[in-house]
């Protein structure tokens, strides 16, 4: 209803005595009637709040979340300390760029290189980095970097991702809800750590030394993604909580300079 009046929740809650047009209500009904179909509210109404921004959704990428805040908060301490440094920052698999365009926020030095294989997801974060005024800094490339291959050049200062993380066979057992978003951004292949496996070499090899990698995991993956780190040579690895109690980050660091 305060998306149909163009208002805040409250102040749809103060004027619950208000008389609607017939356009609005036939817009409120065709809502709920939608709703009622378990079709996510974020793309009912076309947005939702991630950080304190708007950001723009669709069918395309998945619906920022609140779980994926706490990584971006996570990654946002870890350079806090050269928030006025030109970082160079690498986001894997950025979807609605919601990541992207708040750590450029947040490094407004920083330049962020964010990859998608979806065209599709590309020109919704491409819209989402102009409704913000953050396109000049975001440099967006089609490229699936979940996939085997190796990353390039030992340039990155941070390596930012929310892969696929859901097993196969769990896909059909999600809520109703969650089997509209696209599934090539939930399946994580049979146990869920598919992308965890190509994404930490990947990382390994974009970051500097000492370089940090932040990703969000699934809430039973905390020791599989620690081997999975540490088989790709980071150290001081951790995984840490949500609000919730579950795992839900992993944080790992490059080795610095004559390291091993």
């Amino acid at each position: 209803m305060a998306e149909v009046l163009g208002i805040g929740r409250l102040q749809a809650r103060l004027d619950s005595a208000r008389v609607l047009t017939g356009p609005q209500a036939s817009r409120f009904w065709s809502l709920v009637l939608e709703r009622g179909r378990r079709i996510p509210l974020a793309y009912l109404l076309g947005h939702q709040a991630f950080m304190g921004l708007e950001i723009k959704v669709g069918r395309e990428a998945l619906i920022p979340r609140p779980e994926t805040e706490q990584v971006v908060e996570e990654a946002i301490g870890l350079l806090a300390p050269r928030a006025q440094e030109p970082l160079h920052l690498l986001e894997i698999g950025t979807g609605s760029g919601c990541i992207a365009i708040s750590l450029s926020k947040a490094f407004p030095h920083a330049v962020v290189y964010a990859t998608e294989i979806s065209s599709a997801a590309l020109r919704l974060a491409l819209r989402n980095a102009q409704d913000h005024r953050r396109a000049g800094r975001i440099r967006f490339i089609r490229e699936d970097l979940f996939k085997a291959g190796g990353g390039r050049g030992g340039w990155a200062d941070l390596v930012i991702s929310n892969p696929p993380y859901v097993p196969s066979r769990e896909i059909g057992r999600l809520e109703p809800e969650l089997r509209h978003e696209p599934r090539l951004a939930l399946d994580g292949g049979p146990d869920g750590l598919r992308a965890m496996r190509a994404v930490a070499p990947q990382a390994m090899a974009f970051l500097k030394p000492g370089g940090w990698v932040v990703l969000e995991i699934g809430a039973r993956q905390g020791e599989s993604v620690r081997r999975i780190l540490k088989s790709a040579g980071f150290e001081d690895h951790e995984i840490r909580k949500d609000l919730q109690g579950l795992d839900r980050i992993a944080l790992a660091q490059a080795p610095r300079q004559g390291e091993i």
